[in-house]
């Protein structure tokens, strides 16, 4: 069971710090710490990152593991796992950060001023960052098929930044756009956040299946 102070906020003393955070980790506090973001303010999208990132957060803010001892759990090395959390952690600050829009506004508030294609290509790249992730979604909603007709990543870049250009100019005549507009200009500068690569080597040792332990 979770404790019910986060171990993200609550003081440490010196040898607790000192053993989570010393040389022999190779990680400085400053590095992994973030004072704006505690564990309670990643709840609400902690399942929005992908399943390797989740056991990594819960075994270092939940179980207070140290880095190191995560890295001998997974067999990779410390800076692998310190370099995954970061990336977790800023996929947070992203999912924190963005407009909040739900899917039925758009479909109902853009739906006079967009092609339906390009209603979709807003709400694939609301759920990836991804244009070429998004090329595929598409591609599978639409049945498209033949080659010159499938989407491909430099043309989903093109529908994406022609919604957001039309958005701009729309917008001054309708104040109810502009939170669209801030939308796909906020996933325009945070391109591929959502992105998972996968790191097969994070799938290897006694904790591989950890969140299904867990849940």
């Amino acid at each position: 069971m979770p404790r019910a102070v986060s171990p993200s906020t609550r003081a440490m003393d010196a040898f607790e710090f000192a053993s989570r955070y010393s040389n022999d980790n190779r990680i400085r506090y400053d590095e992994i710490h973030d004072s704006g973001l505690s564990y309670e303010d990643m709840l609400p999208f902690i399942d929005q990152l992908p399943e390797r990132e989740r056991d990594l957060l819960n075994l270092y803010y939940r179980e207070e593991k140290n880095q190191k001892d995560i890295a001998k759990m997974f067999g990779v090395t410390q800076g692998a796992v310190s370099s995954r959390l970061s990336r977790a952690k800023s996929r947070l600050r992203f999912l924190r950060g963005m407009p909040k829009v739900e899917f039925e506004d758009i479909d109902r508030t853009l739906a006079p001023h967009f092609e339906r294609m390009e209603i979709e290509i807003i709400k694939c790249m609301m759920l990836t960052t991804c244009q070429s992730k998004t090329a595929i979604m598409i591609n599978e909603r639409f049945g498209l098929r033949e080659e010159k007709k499938r989407m491909t990543q430099v043309k989903i870049r093109h529908r994406f930044e022609k919604c957001i250009n039309q958005l701009a100019d729309m917008k001054k005549k309708d104040p109810r756009l502009t939170k669209f507009h801030t939308l796909l200009d906020y996933i325009k500068g945070n391109l591929y956040m959502l992105h998972e690569v996968k790191l097969p080597h994070f799938d290897r040792g006694r904790y591989a299946v950890f969140s299904m332990l867990t849940n």
